[in-house]
């Protein structure tokens, strides 16, 4: 049994919870987008019954590596049904046309900012472990019950602290709309289409404009990506930085980093928004 990402991963690990563990394929501050699997993880990904991933919106490299002829069972959790899926927004990003854009599909990938969507795939993944694995069917199903409670009160909870931060903000990437979209937030643009490329020197001079003319005061990295830009950006103004972290790098995988992830990127919005500067 595989997950590509940790949030994913943590959802798995919710529903297998006292039966196993699930492993993670992307570990790390890896990107999702541009990655290499050690020879350890092929052979845990050759030998597993199971892969639950996003999809080829997000993790390119497992497409590949899946077609290759790995014996697995392919999940990709963006086609569960019930999901919310948002088309990709690109936020006035003009620094890559769109069809080199990394999310060039007709659909967001970043689905698990979302605690409703986060309920979908739960179900679906207790639904698929329950085919594979029918003697601990009903262990699955309870699990996912149980976590489908503690989702809605994660997602009430974050709407409590989040909704109501009306101040516009920056971000290094537009990873997060499934989480602006459910809670009110407001970001005015991204500084790059592409995590893995730096934008050219039009489109800093645009994002400098844009910041100007806005009173942006908040701007946000990922610690998967060079930092210098947002320092680049920063010089002068008196503004806000913080790190919001979509795929929760630094926690440790299991049943618990899903709710970490969201709480931690939740008070990243909330120091960042408020309004005590």
């Amino acid at each position: 049994m595989m997950v590509s990402i940790l949030p994913l991963h943590s959802l798995v690990a919710n529903v297998m919870r006292d039966v196993a563990d699930p492993g993670l394929l992307i570990r790390h501050q890896q990107s999702p987008h541009a990655f290499t699997l050690r020879p350890s993880d092929a052979r845990l990904l050759h030998d597993a019954d199971v892969i639950f991933w996003v999809g080829p919106e997000l993790e390119r490299p497992l497409e590949r590596i899946l077609a290759t002829g790995v014996r697995a069972r392919s999940v990709a959790l963006i086609a569960t049904p019930g999901l919310t899926l948002l088309p990709p927004r690109h936020l006035h990003d003009h620094d890559l046309d769109a069809s080199s854009a990394h999310t060039d599909g007709a659909v967001d990938p970043h689905i698990w900012l979302s605690p409703a969507n986060a309920v979908a795939m739960t179900l679906h993944i207790a639904a698929v472990l329950g085919d594979i694995d029918p003697q601990n069917a009903r262990h699955y199903e309870a699990n996912a019950a149980r976590a489908r409670e503690e989702l809605l009160a994660l997602d009430q909870t974050l709407f409590d602290q989040l909704h109501g931060l009306t101040r516009r903000y920056a971000v290094f990437h537009d990873a997060y709309q499934y989480l602006e979209h459910r809670y009110g937030l407001h970001p005015l643009t991204a500084i790059t289409s592409h995590p893995e490329r730096r934008p050219g020197a039009a489109h800093l001079s645009e994002l400098n404009a844009q910041l100007s003319e806005h009173d942006v005061r908040c701007l946000f990295s990922e610690p998967q990506f060079d930092s210098r830009l947002i320092a680049r950006l920063s010089e002068g103004r008196d503004v806000r930085h913080s790190v919001l972290d979509p795929l929760g790098s630094h926690l440790v995988p299991g049943p618990h980093a899903y709710d970490e992830l969201m709480h931690q990127l939740a008070a990243g919005f909330s120091r960042c928004l408020g309004e005590d500067k």
